[in-house]
């Protein structure tokens, strides 16, 4: 029961991080619009949006791995 109560507390901490990562995204996104225009400007806008929509899907699943590793740390 001591690994459960310990991989709770390291997913609190996990789950604090994600959060944390999240709203530095949803912060700095919106200023990107004032940095700079042009093709060059819009590729790595592009490139952007494409890479916080697969950290945003990384984060998404913290809760349901949460869960799961929990449960292992249960059984042990």
């Amino acid at each position: 029961m001591q690994n459960a109560e310990q991989c709770k507390q390291d997913m609190t901490a996990v789950q604090t991080a994600a959060d944390n990562i999240r709203t530095a995204i949803n912060e700095v996104t919106p200023l990107l619009t004032n940095t700079w225009v042009g093709r060059s400007a819009d590729d790595w806008a592009t490139d952007f949006r494409g890479r916080m929509a697969r950290v945003t899907g990384i984060l998404d699943e913290c809760p349901g791995q949460e869960r799961w590793m929990i449960l292992k740390a249960t059984d042990e």
